[in-house]
């Protein structure tokens, strides 16, 4: 008997150790990321000056409080932030669920039932009977062929795809934010502009009503002037509406309510646009691939693609499940009890047949979508180049206007002062004298536009560049984007009322 004991136990020891080392055998290759063709160097012109700073936070680089806060009040309530962190909560269960693949399992179960017989005759009259059982079964599915371990790795590229859509969300919310303040602040100074040119055409219609009214100039002319402040009214009443229309639009972005926002914006009514530092991008475009969350979130979607291959092929090669039980049963009844104890111990095979081509079919559906997340990440990864190209040139084109239209508004400005000068003096006529206005109003807004073009078309190359997130070393670090619970809202209602700011990100 002990013999046979030791037989059994030998054989079951044999059986777990090849199912362990077949489990570690796979029918599908393991997942490569593509080499993908870069082209050696940037080929438009790069904006490198010396003053040369890093792309982390590239926001506060801007050295612009106001702008600093409302991108910290969008970030602590973003819509968008918080899609991208609930999907982060769904892929990071779907991985801890994959994750117990493959581990034994375990179940009790607990049964009373009671029963009772029709009595046979006079004599015998009904038995009543109590039956109990208990039960604990346990089974192991041998990871014969790799399947469960493809999942596990589907199921973790996935979660490391939604953790950089959340950063990806972040740069393109911050990028937002800004490109609206810098149309807000270019819009003041446009407006600023026009009531300039208001308060300079008042007082043209002044004197020319003045010397209309004493006969020395036509009454056209005062007709004239009146037109020429009208078109400038209206000009600015248009321009007002757009400062209202962004001011809305940030409203949108950073949940501040609009009469807080108006008084944070207020505190520099007529400020500068805000500077931007130089950066240096002259490394190889490859790069990118390790700057742009939203290209490693392709690359990792193509890991769960390949992987989700190798499941689809492992379902069509057989299964191996050990299986084992222990249980109890006692039945008591009118004056008799008995009990006994079952196991039971064993490998079970499961070999697919005949399902009508269904498992194949899904092989070839793993493998098409394979094809589509190959194609995605190579067509992100082109477009990206394209982004930074283009951005590098309009960059540039928007730098040397900005030069030329500086020029072009101090010699507009110098020929409308000459022009008013000779107006007084009766040299020119009052035609002259507005178009010389006109033409500097133009310079002047023309010079706004490129000032605010060259901001807006650095901000565009943060976020080609993937806004400063680096993850080069994403094997060893763990991305945790901010959940509930991890960022505090601060309010000051005393002075901004709903201005938020946001304690800490990840």
């Amino acid at each position: 008997m002990r013999k046979k004991l030791n037989l059994s136990v030998n054989n079951i020891a044999l059986m777990l150790s090849s199912a362990w080392l077949m489990s570690a055998c796979s029918i599908f290759p393991q997942y490569h990321q593509p080499a993908i063709k870069m082209p050696d160097a940037w080929q438009a012109k790069l904006p490198h000056n010396g003053n040369v700073n890093q792309l982390v936070n590239w926001w506060s680089q801007f050295n612009d409080p106001t702008l600093n806060q409302l991108l910290q009040a969008a970030e602590a309530d973003s819509p968008s932030l918080e899609i991208a962190v609930a999907n982060i909560k769904s892929a990071r269960a779907s991985s801890d669920s994959a994750a117990l693949q493959g581990l034994p399992s375990l179940t009790a179960k607990a049964s009373q039932s009671r029963s009772q017989t029709a009595p046979m005759n006079n004599i015998i009259g009904a038995i009543s009977t109590t039956s109990k059982t208990t039960t604990l079964d346990a089974s192991w599915e041998i990871d014969l062929f790799g399947g469960i371990q493809f999942s596990k790795q589907a199921a973790e590229a996935r979660l490391q795809a939604k953790q950089n859509d959340w950063h990806t969300a972040r740069v393109s919310l911050a990028a937002e934010v800004a490109t609206n303040y810098v149309d807000y602040r270019a819009c003041q100074l446009s407006v600023l502009a026009y009531q300039q040119a208001m308060s300079s055409k008042n007082e043209t219609l002044r004197l020319t009503n003045i010397l209309a009214n004493a006969g020395f100039s036509a009454p056209a002319d005062a007709a004239l002037a009146e037109a020429s402040l009208r078109t400038t009214e209206s000009s600015l009443i248009d321009q007002q509406a757009q400062c209202d229309n962004t001011v809305k639009a940030l409203v949108a972005l950073t949940n501040i309510n609009e009469p807080a926002l108006r008084e944070v914006l207020s505190k520099e009514p007529h400020a500068n646009l805000p500077q931007p530092a130089e950066i240096n991008i002259e490394s190889v475009p490859a790069n990118l691939i390790t700057q742009r969350p939203d290209l490693i979130a392709d690359e990792r979607n193509l890991a769960a693609a390949s992987a989700d291959t190798g499941v689809a092929t492992a379902n069509r090669y057989p299964s191996l499940s050990l299986t084992g039980s222990i249980g109890r049963t006692k039945i008591s009844g009118s004056g008799f009890s008995s009990s006994g104890n079952t196991w039971s111990f064993g490998p079970s095979l499961s070999l697919p047949i005949f399902d009508g081509g269904q498992l194949k079919s899904q092989v070839t559906i793993a493998e098409a979508n394979y094809a589509v997340a190959l194609a995605t990440y190579q067509q992100d990864v082109r477009n990206a180049v394209k982004e930074v190209e283009q951005t590098l040139v309009n960059l540039d084109s928007a730098a040397r206007r900005e030069s030329t239209e500086k020029i072009s508004e101090a010699q507009y400005r110098n020929y409308f002062k000459a022009a008013e000068i000779n107006w007084r003096a009766g040299g020119v006529s009052l035609i002259t004298l507005e178009d010389a206005r006109r033409q500097l109003i133009n310079a002047e807004l023309s010079h706004i536009t490129q000032q605010k073009n060259r901001v807006q078309y650095w901000i565009a190359l943060y976020k080609a560049l993937g806004g400063g997130w680096q993850a080069a070393d994403r094997t060893n670090e763990n991305i945790n984007p901010p959940i509930e619970g991890n960022v505090r809202v601060l309010q000051d209602n005393a002075t901004h009322n709903n201005t938020k700011s946001i304690e800490s990100k990840s």
